[in-house]
């Protein structure tokens, strides 16, 4: 897996070219040295060999400096590459890597692919408009295509695995290069539970501030019709069954609640 960023392949070389620039500056400064102090130990001795000499010397040199960077470099790079590598299967969320033209799996790890019940292979011929549902893919590709927030998170999304079901997936992704292609690296949580959980307490908090009302409102009326109207009789029979059906409905919801709350319990 090739995963690196601009500043981080740019920085190494540029060490290489002034170890190389520095190393040859000081090879030739002494070659010159050594030289001239044979030249003038040794007047009438033809030494324009010992210029060969450095000259072939320096190339060996050079090649040799060169070959051993060059080596520590590719370590190093196969043992970020491997430690990328690590991260991207290890990390216990969904990991992929989308392509920023369109959109296409270039890499996913194996959460992805136990999550979404499709094939590594498969996978990698889809891109990430494929597991999302219909109503969603316009706006997932005018969001990815605009000016956007990057590296942290972006919102919770729904998606959708190879048999239809849609789960909710907390994203966030940034910019890297992979394998030379501008791409983004996403890493999706699964949130399905609590969104759901959130919106199960959503309904309960309508329950109590929309269908407890009108039973309470209902019996609050009837009390306050009965200290305020001379004309109703407390034994009033009809008034008695209005407050009792009041009741019973008012018992009806408060189980309801009750009913939903013991349902989030057991799930959450």
């Amino acid at each position: 897996m090739e995963i690196h960023s601009g500043y981080a392949t740019r920085r190494p070389f540029l060490f290489i070219i002034i170890i190389y620039l520095l190393a040859g500056l000081a090879w030739l400064h002494l070659g010159k040295i050594i030289i001239g102090t044979i030249d003038r130990n040794n007047p009438n001795t033809d030494l324009r060999f010992l210029y060969d000499l450095k000259n072939i010397s320096f190339m060996f040199f050079t090649a040799a400096a060169l070959y051993f960077l060059l080596r520590a470099r590719q370590k190093n790079l196969q043992k970020a590459e491997s430690n990328y590598f690590k991260l991207f299967e290890a990390s216990p969320g969904a990991v992929y890597v989308i392509d920023k033209s369109n959109f296409r799996f270039l890499a996913v790890n194996n959460v992805m692919v136990n999550k979404y019940g499709y094939s590594r292979a498969q996978l990698l011929k889809m891109t990430a408009l494929d597991i999302r549902p219909e109503n969603e893919r316009e706006r997932l590709s005018k969001y990815l295509l605009s000016d956007h927030d990057e590296g942290h998170e972006t919102g919770i999304w729904l998606h959708q695995k190879k048999n239809g079901d849609l789960f909710y997936m907390l994203i966030s992704h940034h910019s890297i290069k992979f394998k030379n292609i501008d791409a983004y690296i996403v890493i999706a949580i699964n949130v399905d539970q609590s969104v759901r959980n959130e919106k199960r307490l959503k309904e309960i908090a309508w329950t109590n501030s929309h269908e407890i009302r009108k039973p309470v409102s209902n019996i609050l009326g009837l009390v306050a019709l009965m200290k305020t109207d001379a004309s109703v009789e407390i034994v009033d029979s009809r008034v008695i069954e209005m407050l009792i059906s009041s009741a019973n409905e008012l018992d009806t919801v408060v189980k309801k609640i009750n009913s939903h709350a013991e349902e989030w319990e057991k799930t959450s």
